[in-house]
């Protein structure tokens, strides 16, 4: 008889489930309280024991699935995010090449080009059966409901950034890598017929495989895996399988010949009251410019979805304006990704406008209906602000900019563990206090804004209960009831 994947994978499931926590055996009673002989103790030990090599076995083996589940999906996750990150290049590359050419007096450039692409991005979305706005939120949703994710998002968004950036669209990639690992995961669990909670960690393998297979730094993309669905919350069962996922997605990435973007910062000073200073207002004025970047972008979506509500009309003007502001600001310096202007920020060589262009042009390019992501942007914005900002509190350019880049990240995303780590594989260990601050502050200044709708604010950023009124009277009681037996262990003592 042949074994089918779902009962394949039943087989390896039955016996598996986890009834009780290991919390369960570890409290023991103490010997002088058992009203038994000493046979019956040692009975009672030793089926104890056998209890606890059982749960030990179950959790070896809900392990290995885990591990296996993590490698299958991290080798298909980085080979799909390594051909996204080639077919991106090639197509930056070919745009910058010949739009170039363009300015410089050629009669023809390929941006005028940028509308007709937008027409093909919504036909090929209607093709699918998926609505233009469907892209990071979806997979954010797919976390909590399967039913939400479809497996056409892969190929519409791989396909759709692709025509974004080769005529000059102003979009990232990372968040379209983010779509993409979430459909291999989807993928995945379809194939394997996974349960509700397996499948959240299958989803959550394939972001961070996608995410590391683009971006190359699997640690950030492990962790930003984990924080993303929920502010506040970090899923902690999925880090290894993350890890894993994230570290296997980069590895094929950098054997395709894509390194990991890094950038030697100069050591900052030894900590004192003046740059502590300089870093929370520089932080502040992040968290500001994250605010005004994610409100951008949604106000730019919702007028023109209400001024434009024919999907095809939308994404033509949206072209159209991008075109025709490139052409009248006579650069394209804000089309594209951001990298390059990332690279500018570093080098010092940012101008006071740069990060409010280039949020005009994103908003413009994803509230039309182009695919990519916004990211990479965020990135660019941050960076070519803190350069500018920094310089005038008194720091160094590139500083500047690499702390402007992670706080306005770490604000828009909302997710802080994960600007640290990134702070960490981009420009090292050895100034996490300084970028912790900036982060820190941003986060706090940011308020409820962020990239995301899908994303759910559970707690309040400043006074940590929840926004919930069911959630906030379970948390008061949780609270009196540690009050309680805090004040029963003094009273014992």
């Amino acid at each position: 008889m042949r074994t089918t994947s779902k009962g394949f994978w039943n087989k390896i499931s039955s016996g598996v489930a986890v009834k009780d926590e290991w919390d369960d055996f570890a409290v023991s009673r103490p010997f002088d309280e058992i009203e038994e002989s000493p046979a019956e103790a040692a009975l009672d030990s030793l089926r104890r024991a056998r209890q606890r090599a059982r749960q030990a076995g179950r959790y070896l083996v809900v392990l290995l699935k885990q591990l296996f589940l993590a490698t299958f999906i991290g080798i298909v996750a980085g080979v799909v995010g390594a051909a996204f990150q080639l077919a991106i290049r090639t197509s930056s590359e070919f745009f910058l090449a010949n739009d170039a050419a363009g300015t410089g007096g050629g009669s023809f450039r390929v941006l005028f080009l940028l509308p007709f692409a937008g027409l093909a991005i919504v036909a090929l979305y209607k093709a699918c059966r998926l609505t233009v706005d469907a892209g990071t939120d979806q997979a954010i949703d797919s976390l909590t409901d399967e039913k939400k994710a479809s497996l056409w998002l892969a190929p519409a968004i791989f396909a759709s950034s692709t025509l974004t950036q080769l005529f000059g669209g102003s979009a990232g990639r990372e968040g379209a890598a983010l779509q993409l690992g979430g459909s291999v995961g989807l993928a995945a669990g379809k194939l394997f017929r996974l349960k509700r909670n397996e499948f959240h960690v299958a989803v959550l393998c394939g972001m961070s495989g996608g995410f590391a297979a683009v971006f190359g730094a699997p640690l950030t993309a492990s962790i930003f895996a984990l924080e993303i669905a929920c502010v506040g919350v970090v899923y902690y069962p999925a880090l290894l399988p993350s890890l894993v996922s994230a570290t296997i997605g980069a590895s094929f990435a950098a054997a395709f010949g894509f390194p990991p973007f890094s950038y030697t910062l100069a050591p900052f000073p030894g900590v004192s009251v003046a740059l502590l200073v300089r870093a929370l207002v520089l932080g502040v004025c992040c968290g500001l410019v994250c605010v005004f970047f994610c409100s951008a972008i949604r106000r730019v979506s919702s007028t023109f979805k209400r001024r434009f509500p024919n999907d095809y009309f939308r994404a033509a003007f949206g072209g159209l304006c991008v075109a025709a502001a490139t052409v009248l600001l006579g650069t394209n310096a804000y089309n594209g990704t951001g990298f390059l202007n990332v690279q500018t920020a570093l080098d010092g060589k940012s101008l006071p406008w740069d990060f409010l262009l280039k949020t005009l042009f994103t908003a413009v390019t994803l509230g039309a209906g182009f695919k990519g992501g916004e990211i990479v942007p965020s990135l660019a914005v941050g960076a070519t602000f803190g350069s500018v900002a920094g310089s005038a509190l008194g720091l160094d350019a590139s500083q500047g900019a690499a702390l402007g880049m992670i706080a306005v990240f770490c604000g828009a995303t909302n997710c802080p563990l994960t600007a640290l780590a990134l702070s960490a594989e981009l420009f090292g260990a050895q100034n996490a206090l300084i970028f912790a601050i900036v982060c820190g502050t941003s986060y706090m200044t940011s308020g409820q804004f962020g990239l995301y709708r899908s994303q759910k604010i559970l707690f309040s950023k400043l006074t940590a209960e929840p926004f919930d009124v069911r959630l906030r009277e379970t948390f008061q009681k949780d609270l009196k009831v540690l009050e309680t037996r805090m004040s029963a262990k003094k009273n014992v003592k």
